[in-house]
């Protein structure tokens, strides 16, 4: 079998490695909505389509400083082990329903201590969400 006889459904269905991907830059946009009225942050935009729309533009951006404003607001939503943990949660399932088995998922934990978290508390937060996440997946 070659690349060329299999369809983009098989493709898309066969198991994958993700060997770099960043937990702040995956958050899923209802989620970045939910955590961010619950905190008082403001985003870019409060309707879901245009948010999404608005993250997607920075990540296809070719400026450095308009593709890190989107960290911004996805750290300013990460800072308490309940969001940390259910972002997590949420990356393993999202992962697991992308045909994801193997993933190298990195943070830099001092970017959530904002709130005053630990390094340990950060730590435990993200493992507890992302074995819960496994889990479920």
């Amino acid at each position: 079998m070659t690349a060329e006889t299999l369809s983009l459904a098989e493709i898309q269905a066969l198991p994958k490695s993700l060997l770099h991907d960043h937990l702040d830059g995956g958050l899923r946009p209802a989620t970045i909505l939910e955590l961010a009225d619950e905190i008082g942050h403001q985003l870019p935009s409060t309707d879901l389509d245009e948010l999404a729309a608005w993250f997607v533009r920075g990540a296809n951006t070719k400026d450095l400083i308009q593709y890190l404003a989107t960290f911004e607001h996805t750290i300013a939503v990460m800072q308490t082990p309940d969001h940390l943990a259910r972002i997590a949660h949420e990356a393993a399932v999202d992962l697991a329903a992308d045909g994801v088995v193997y993933a190298e998922v990195r943070y830099a934990p001092e970017n959530h201590q904002l709130g005053g978290l630990s390094l340990d508390q950060v730590i435990e937060a993200v493992q507890d969400g992302f074995r819960s996440g496994m889990a479920a997946a």
